[in-house]
Order: structure tokens, then sequence, then C-alpha cells
């Protein structure tokens, strides 16, 4: 359980999976995780498909992991999210609709 990290081949672009739960205890070692990832890569993609349940942590995952790829040039994608995920995302974009939290839900459904 935790997180793991695929590179592509030419290492410009990463899947980060995610197998667990995002609360606050699981909210440091996925940020460290994206952190680490080489400066060639561009595009990542944070899977969510195994994970059942976040609290705001992951929130603050998604904009943290967003500001180090976009500061790099690059772009961060959502795959898997599951209902619970998906509707705390809904909720954010219904509270913060400039915070761009509907884009990381309407990536998640188009993967």
């Amino acid at each position: 359980m935790g997180t793991r990290i695929a590179l592509s081949p030419g290492g410009r672009a990463a899947t980060l999976t995610v197998d667990s739960d995002i609360d606050d205890r699981a909210r440091p070692g996925i940020e460290s995780a994206a952190a680490r990832l080489p400066l060639t890569v561009r595009h990542l993609t944070l899977d969510l498909a195994r994970v059942d349940f976040v609290d705001s942590s992951l929130l603050h995952v998604l904009r943290t992991v967003d500001l180090s790829v976009s500061g790099r040039g690059g772009l961060l994608r959502v795959r898997g999210l599951r209902p619970q995920p998906s509707r705390l995302l809904e909720l954010a974009a219904d509270l913060w609709p400039g915070a761009r939290w509907e884009a990381y839900a309407a990536a998640a459904g188009s993967n």
C-alpha cells in the first residue's frame, strides 16, 4: 500500500499510483513522491483508481502536485476517480469555482 511511480521511456511522462486512502497521514508521502520526480517529467498522471476515501487532503495534494508539475511547464491529469473522491471535487468546485477543481474531475472521467 502507498504510492508507486512508473516513468515512461525517456522520462517525459510518469504515473503516480496511490493505493491507499488519502488523508493527513498519507498526504506527505504522496507529495514527496511527486516532488522526487525527475525534472524531465512534463506529464504526470495521478492514478486514484484504488482510492476509496479521501478527505480535504486530496485538495491539498492536487494543488501542490499541480503547482509542481505546471511550474516546470507540465500538465497534471487525474485518472480513476471513484464516487467519494469525485463527490469531494464536485463540492470543492461549488465552493471555490475559480480553483479549477472541476478540471480534475473532468480529466478523471475521460481517462
